[in-house]
């Protein structure tokens, strides 16, 4: 199994070279579709995830639109609405009729601020009455250049640009692509223009039956409980912060625990969001070793307990929770290159967690300090218990704590 999810992207861009989206899908380093034996809408699901939950919708594709190619299945779940309506297009591939029970969920999506593209139409004389039914509802018309008939595309434009933004599809040369210019197309896509290229992170997946298990108490218990036990999975509170990140629709409170964040989130959002982790079958078997960010993930907060383990604290509960959130936030900026701008806008946090952030000062600049030179190889010993006096504790002391806890 891979360590890394990967997800490749191909611009699509103006008249002026600028990109205005990208595609994105599944690819390997060749160009080649990888795991052709799961299902359309697990690799939807499974693209959209690696998007928004793993390495961040920012790092994929900027300031850019989204375009994810779904299966009709997929229309029928509630992932889509997980999703930001603004920041995403859903391709549906030009490849036969839609049912009704299809072309009402894209109609309700639709009126609801989702946008869609018909994904690789031959435009003809007969496609439009092929279609006439689904294009009310569609925004851009990707036309497939090499399967359209060029002539037939010119005459035909100005009632094409009315109700359609339009982009060529599969531009392959110079010419087709000065070709589709002076027609009056907007947009442009191909291998002309770029390859697909990956962009790829470091898993951090939880198991299985752990998401299997939260997802039945979501159901079953009150969502406090819910979020308390939801705290307990270190790999579903990074992507759920990452995920948050990635939407940037509000604020959310991380000011006490993860747990009051999930609150804050609430319910409907978190049940939708967790059937994106059940449909894209990512998550790993009870045997699958854990990833390196995972591991990496649950010593660094095992390393802030145990730092702070010997300092009395009124409310051990809240320290924990503030300890949680640090090494949280911690790994968002260290392992994910999460700009501070980007998490003060997604989260509204405690003003110790807030003076770490943006001044690294603060009781928390030292449990920083330690926790870096302790994930070092060789650490400086010396600089370390100067360090760890602060809180009435030594490296040896840390050390054989963390080596018992194994």
């Amino acid at each position: 199994m891979s360590a890394f999810v990967q997800i490749a992207r191909q611009p699509i861009i103006d008249a002026n070279n600028t990109v205005f989206a990208y595609e994105l899908f599944q690819r390997d380093s060749e160009g080649e579709a990888v795991e052709t034996h799961l299902s359309d809408r697990t690799l939807s699901t499974q693209v959209i995830l690696g998007t928004y939950n793993v390495i961040g919708r920012r790092r994929v594709v900027g300031d850019a639109k989204a375009f994810f190619n779904i299966h009709p299945d997929f229309l029928m779940t509630d992932i889509i609405e997980a999703l930001p309506a603004d920041q995403c297009v859903f391709e549906l591939t030009a490849h036969g009729a839609f049912k009704q029970n299809e072309l009402a969920r894209i109609r309700f999506l639709f009126e609801e601020g989702y946008r869609f593209a018909l994904d690789n139409f031959a435009f003809t004389g007969t496609s439009l009455k092929d279609f006439d039914n689904v294009l009310p509802f569609i925004t851009y018309l990707k036309v497939d250049v090499r399967t359209s008939d060029s002539e037939f595309v010119a005459a035909n434009l100005s009632a094409l640009k009315h109700r359609h933004i339009l982009i060529a599809q599969r531009i392959e040369t110079l010419e087709e692509f000065s070709a589709y210019k002076d027609m009056g197309f907007e947009y442009f896509q191909g291998y002309y223009i770029k390859h697909p290229m990956p962009v790829k992170h470091y898993k951090v997946m939880p198991k299985h039956f752990g998401v299997t298990r939260l997802y039945k108490m979501l159901k079953n218990v009150p969502f406090s409980e819910f979020a308390r036990e939801f705290e307990r999975h270190n790999e579903m509170c990074i992507q759920l912060f990452q995920y948050l990140i990635s939407c940037e629709d509000r604020q959310y409170d991380a000011s006490q625990s993860v747990r009051d964040l999930v609150m804050d989130v609430g319910m409907e959002r978190i049940e939708k969001w967790i059937l994106l982790i059940v449909y894209s079958k990512s998550a790993m078997n009870a045997n699958d070793r854990k990833g390196k960010l995972s591991l990496f993930f649950e010593r660094r907060i095992d390393l802030m307990n145990t730092i702070v383990s010997n300092i009395h604290s009124a409310n051990p509960e809240h320290r924990r929770d503030e300890l949680r959130l640090l090494a949280i936030f911690s790994a968002l900026i260290d392992l994910y290159q999460v700009p501070f701008e980007s998490l003060m806008k997604t989260f509204h946090v405690s003003k110790n967690l807030e003076l770490w952030l943006f001044a690294r000062k603060g009781r928390f600049s030292l449990i920083y300090k330690a926790v870096n030179l302790l994930e070092q190889n060789a650490p400086d010993i010396e600089k370390v218990d100067r360090i760890l006096k602060s809180f009435k504790t030594a490296y040896h002391e840390v050390s054989a704590k963390m080596h018992h806890s194994v």
